[in-house]
């Protein structure tokens, strides 16, 4: 296929014709399936060889590129390093990265809707309201409660933490409390968000790798004794660590105690509220002034799409003020929100495309009984790997992360992790707890399963 010659085309050779756009969508097509194929059928790390990377460094040219060259070149380094979508990644948190998620991606960008504000396809963010409509009511928020879909968990904390900035934050005397194994974004936010280090409490652990409240309530006392006022406090649903899920109740009451805003990190462990179990374990989730949940991690959507939930209507349109003369002619449209006025972006892509089709293609039902298998297979690996001699379990897993280690020590564990990744067929990554390495096996992506663990416990006992 040729794309248009702009020598002779008055589109300067950036409009293909229908046969054209055919030829490309269908190569691309071909591209996502090989792709997929791959996800389980082939090592689940592949080298990269330097002679790519210098291939792909390379800048466009002032001619067209033959279209089988560039989509086989892009097929190949595609192909190499990490397969992170392979049933036995278990390393950090995986994302599934849904064929109907990518579908979605691709129409969402195809579509070229402004989603920004509600005025130019309304209909398109009623889609987008209706997803976040349905999450604020999944967590318990309560009617009115607002949302934003934004690029992941990141992007989403730093919002939160703007929306807390505007209640009752004093420079000087705020002070904020978070979990030694608060994921490092919390604190990036923190720092983009100008809160002082001198400000923030970093609060021990229990026993269960929960943030202590007892700890926690001293901490505060002794703040406000010290005429400091207590602004907020941060709760984790599913640390990336270990899983571990604070006690979202207690936390909730200190905070309506001292009035401080009360944000939940639940970036991985929030969609597990679509099971039974996962309910028992957040409670108190309901209670939060704001949640942070990516569906690219719970709904194994592609990646780049995240929400940020407020309680309090007008939370993040009283956080994000700023106009501009040439928005003057913007319209409201009744029951519709301008996203631009309650995020910092104020051109985004259509992000709400990429949760709604794969909800209403494979029905939730298909998501929680994946969620619900992903609970089985943590417990399961951790039951059978308990009973190996050498092998030391941190905990029963609070949700889909088993963590282990070899009692011999750091370096048994390293060894442990070298043989488990030199497999082809398994990754899986470590962290430090309690001054020792452990290794982790996070279960998210449907495509794993008991073969995955049979896998695991087959070399982790031929190697201890």
């Amino acid at each position: 296929m040729a794309l248009p010659d702009p020598s002779n085309d008055t589109s300067s050779g950036l409009d293909p014709d229908a046969d054209q756009r055919r030829v490309l969508a269908q190569a691309a097509l071909a591209l996502l399936e090989r792709a997929h194929r791959r996800r389980d059928h082939e090592p689940i790390v592949a080298p990269t060889p330097p002679a790519l990377i210098e291939t792909m460094l390379r800048p466009p040219g002032e001619t067209p590129a033959a279209l089988p060259e560039l989509f086989e070149r892009l097929q190949t380094a595609a192909s190499s390093g990490w397969n992170n979508a392979h049933a036995g990644d278990l390393a950090f948190i995986p994302s599934g990265g849904l064929y109907s998620g990518a579908i979605a991606a691709l129409l969402a960008s195809g579509l070229h809707a402004f989603t920004g504000s509600a005025d130019e396809v309304p209909a398109l963010v009623a889609l987008e309201e209706s997803v976040l409509r349905w999450l604020a009511r999944l967590f318990g928020l309560p009617e009115g409660a607002e949302g934003l879909l934004l690029s992941g968990g990141s992007a989403a904390n730093q919002t939160a933490i703007v929306c807390a900035r505007e209640r009752r934050y004093d420079p000087l005397r705020s002070r904020v409390y978070l979990s030694q194994h608060a994921h490092h974004s919390l604190r990036k936010a923190l720092h983009l968000s100008g809160i002082a280090p001198g400000c923030i409490r970093s609060v021990p652990t229990d026993a269960d790798w929960r943030v202590d409240t007892q700890a926690l309530k001293t901490q505060i006392e002794a703040d406000v004794a010290d005429g400091a006022l207590p602004w907020l406090i941060v709760g984790v649903a599913g640390s990336t660590d270990c899983g571990a899920v604070d006690n979202l109740e207690a936390l909730a009451a200190l905070a309506a105690q001292h009035q401080a805003w009360f944000h939940v990190d639940a970036a991985y462990g929030g969609l597990f509220m679509l099971t039974e179990r996962g309910r028992r374990r957040l409670h108190g989730i309901e209670r939060a002034d704001s949640i942070t949940v990516d569906p690219h991690k719970g709904l194994m959507l592609p990646y780049g799409v995240g929400a940020l939930l407020v309680r309090e209507r007008g939370a993040l349109a009283g956080a994000h003020r700023g106009s501009a003369p040439y928005l003057r002619d913007v319209p409201q449209v009744p029951g519709l929100p301008h996203y631009f006025e309650r995020g910092p972006e104020l051109t985004r892509p259509f992000r709400g495309l990429l949760v709604w089709l794969p909800l209403q293609l494979h029905g939730v039902a298909a998501f929680r009984a994946a969620l619900d298998r992903a609970l089985d297979l943590a417990a399961d690996a951790a039951e059978r790997l308990r009973v190996l001699p050498g092998i030391e379990l941190l905990q029963t897993p609070p949700l889909s992360i088993t963590v282990f280690r070899a009692r011999a020590g750091d370096a048994a564990t390293e060894a442990l992790r070298a043989a488990l990744n030199a497999s082809g067929r398994l990754h899986v990554s470590s962290t430090v707890l309690g001054g020792a390495t452990w290794l982790r096996l996070a279960f998210l992506n449907p495509r794993s399963g008991p073969a995955e663990v049979d896998a695991v416990l087959r070399i982790v006992a031929n190697a201890t």
